[in-house]
């Protein structure tokens, strides 16, 4: 930031050597630096904008106090004001380009990582029970004639992959199929936890507070980043016990989920992951955060806080 703020100043006393305002309006490479790594970092571009407003503040009155004694008084603050201006508003849009850049990068990593997991879950878990029952019904062929009772079993093995296949496509299906926004985050997590296998896993539910407080599309987006914390717990935890409680006042939301499991291992740390990721940028895209804490043998934890943006 001092830098920045440096590389600001550096362009006032130039124009004020030049006695014009500069029409070029090339920027410095560590504008579109600070937005990248306030992207990276989570700082949403609201707090550069409320720096930006601080530095001018401070920087105009100094400049007055510097040129006041000069003759041409009227025309060089006119031109340090103006400098000043254009040189902070120009980091300022390219900041926010580079922070945009940086968050459409994210978003794309991330859902070309749910398309492999997409097609992961086909292969893996539709594509084998289909296998399966194209086998059966080899099998069925070959042994209709000369052993029809084991043909018979044939068939009926068949018909159970294809029902378990059957189900396990609804299963995936329900995930991807596009929703109106939530009436209910609570139906909606219920509703999830109906179609995974949470045998042997205790999961307690609990929303506090009027779901009405909460905006739509905070609903939405707290239901998909509950969601998929809850699924990396049953998928990876190893837990006896998930707890999911979301409280929900007037200016925001909070969420969180834990788990008694393994815990993340310490050669991948709580950061990593393109899971953890998607839910990190979905908050951030609406002013929320989330944090992720784990410790080996004793669970995890995801936090979610996302404000209301009209209660600002």
């Amino acid at each position: 930031m001092v830098d920045n703020a440096n590389e600001i100043l550096d362009d006032v006393f130039a124009a004020l050597e030049a006695g014009q305002i500069p029409t070029d309006t090339t920027i410095s490479p560590l504008a579109w630096d600070i937005g990248t790594d306030r992207a990276e970092a989570g700082v949403h571009p609201k707090e550069s904008l409320d720096a930006a407003s601080v530095f001018f503040k401070v920087a105009l009155p100094a400049l007055s106090i510097a040129l006041e004694n000069r003759p041409d008084y009227p025309r060089l603050f006119t031109i340090a004001a103006l400098t000043l201006e254009q040189a902070i508003s120009s980091r300022i849009r390219a900041a926010s380009a580079s922070y945009t850049s940086f968050l459409l990068n994210r978003v794309h990593t991330v859902q070309t990582e749910e398309r492999r997991r997409i097609a992961r879950d086909l292969h893996d878990r539709i594509g084998y029970g289909v296998s399966v029952a194209h086998q059966q019904l080899e099998l069925y062929q070959r042994n209709r004639v000369a052993e029809p009772v084991r043909a018979s079993d044939n068939v009926k093995l068949a018909e159970q992959a294809i029902q378990e296949a059957m189900r396990k496509l609804r299963q995936v299906t329900s995930e991807l199929h596009p929703h109106d926004s939530l009436k209910s985050l609570e139906k909606a997590l219920l509703g999830y936890l109906e179609t995974v296998d949470t045998h042997d896993v205790d999961v307690r539910l609990q929303i506090n507070g009027d779901e009405e407080w909460a905006l739509p599309d905070v609903r939405d987006e707290s239901f998909l980043i509950v969601r998929e914390a809850v699924r990396n717990a049953l998928a990876h935890a190893r837990a006896s016990m998930i707890l999911i409680r979301i409280d929900i006042a007037p200016h925001e939301l909070r969420g969180i989920v834990q788990d008694n499991g393994r815990g993340i291992p310490r050669e991948r740390p709580a950061s990593s992951g393109m899971g953890l990721q998607s839910m990190r940028e979905r908050a951030e895209l609406l002013g929320g955060s989330v944090v992720v804490s784990s410790e080996a043998g004793r669970g995890t934890s995801v936090e979610l806080c996302m404000p209301r943006s009209d209660a600002q």
